[in-house]
């Protein structure tokens, strides 16, 4: 969807981003151009799929004007309505899947990530649904819905490093393959930093009590679990 052009001063989401998936950070004012970047939000989106968590990426439409047919995670732009970047990611995930934002607990933010190619400052959200999805994509966004589960994502064989064609050169690119799928850029990036922080952890207990509803009322009615009420 087309959306009103929104930038910010590096500085208010961060002014971070990644040359691979893992290098270090490089302040944006050393790297980018003298124009503030674009300012954008995505949702690394947990759930539970065939008895285990999963997480949601998109294969972009090849009509969009920007990273068409890449593999991305659901988000897009700020618009100027948003009270807040995690209100960005809940909306473009809504407006992209189907998801309704009401439904998706938030745990935090991880660091921005600036995309070279776009000119966006992205800031990278992680949240879950307790519940498996019925996706409704929108067909202007969304080519394809790609379910990768967090187990596969966390397995170090499938980062590898292959030689491409960018840009009109050659570049050494590390990506994730999940079967023909090739997870790279930006994306690659924000899941890098996924994959070291604490939330796949979180992110897995939280979603085994959606699968086990037995052990969730158990442990709501345990006395750990009550012993700070009265």
């Amino acid at each position: 969807m087309a959306r009103t052009d929104c930038r910010a001063d590096a500085r208010d989401v961060g002014g971070v981003y990644f040359r691979s998936v893992s290098d270090t950070q490089v302040p944006v004012n050393d790297a980018s151009p003298s124009e503030a970047p674009r300012i954008g939000a995505v949702l690394v989106l947990a759930y539970p799929h065939h008895g285990e968590p999963h997480i949601v990426f998109t294969e972009r439409s090849a009509t969009l004007s920007s990273h068409a047919g890449q593999i991305s995670l659901p988000g897009g732009s700020r618009d100027p309505e948003d009270a807040s970047l995690e209100v960005t990611s809940l909306r473009e995930t809504e407006e992209e899947l189907g998801i309704p934002a009401r439904d998706v607990r938030v745990f935090g933010r991880l660091r921005d990530v600036y995309v070279r190619a776009s000119h966006f400052l992205i800031a990278p959200y992680v949240g879950a649904l307790r519940y498996e999805p019925v996706f409704a994509p929108s067909p202007n966004e969304v080519a394809q819905i790609i379910e990768v589960p967090l187990a596969r994502l966390r397995d170090p064989a499938i980062l590898l490093e292959d030689e491409w064609e960018v840009r009109g050169g050659l570049e050494r690119v590390q990506y994730y393959a999940h079967g023909p799928h090739r997870i790279w850029g930006a994306t690659a990036r924000v899941i890098a930093q996924f994959l070291t922080s604490e939330y796949p952890e979180m992110l897995a207990a939280y979603l085994r009590l959606a699968l086990d509803p037995e052990h969730s009322r158990q442990t709501a009615l345990s006395p750990k679990a009550t012993a700070g009420e009265s």
